[in-house]
């Protein structure tokens, strides 16, 4: 996907390729101030929420994300998304979905589960027959293979990068090299 903005000097500068998705244009349009400031930051929840490669957010559980952005961005987590927000999310996903994204979204939800289940682990916690609900033996089995699984998430999010990247073109059609990704900046 191209480019939605740029950070120049601590200011949000959307690309005009921002401006020719439909529904990023509503939410500019709907900000009738000048300097376009709650437009910016709209924009800028949507694509820090749902860009699961390039977001400085993409390493928090899925339902903390949303929190903090809110949080960070417009102060209030508390805050609500009006339905041109909705809207930008729905597009946004859209155009940015392919069997690699949808597979890593699902690999980093699974991968947030399986947290979650080391979190919960409660050697006392028995069962109806008195049994233990959780084996050291069965945990260590399970933390034996967590490496594998971490490296398998890198390797996946490492090809979604590249085929990402692999759409991207600069001027006179050659690729974008190692200080044009914004990965590197």
């Amino acid at each position: 996907m191209a480019k939605i903005f740029d950070v120049n000097n601590g200011e949000i500068i959307l690309t005009p390729e921002s401006l020719a998705i439909p529904a990023f244009k509503a939410i500019w349009d709907a900000d009738r101030s000048k300097v376009k400031e709650k437009a910016k930051n709209e924009i800028k929840y949507v694509v820090f929420l749902c860009d699961s490669i390039r977001s400085p957010y993409k390493d928090f559980a899925s339902d903390e994300r949303d929190s903090v952005l809110k949080e960070d961005i417009f102060g209030d987590a508390k805050w609500k998304p009006s339905l041109l927000v909705e809207e930008a999310i729905k597009a946004f996903d859209s155009l940015t979905e392919t069997t690699s994204t949808r597979l890593l979204r699902s690999a980093k939800i699974a991968t947030e589960k399986l947290a979650k289940y080391f979190e919960e682990v409660d050697f006392t916690k028995m069962d109806n027959y008195g049994k233990p609900v959780y084996s050291a033996r069965e945990l260590a089995s399970n933390l034996g293979t967590v490496g594998n699984i971490v490296k398998s998430l890198g390797a996946l999010e490492s090809a979604v990068k590249k085929e990402q990247m692999d759409g991207n073109r600069v001027r006179g059609g050659s690729d974008v090299n190692y200080f044009e990704d914004p990965e590197n900046a």
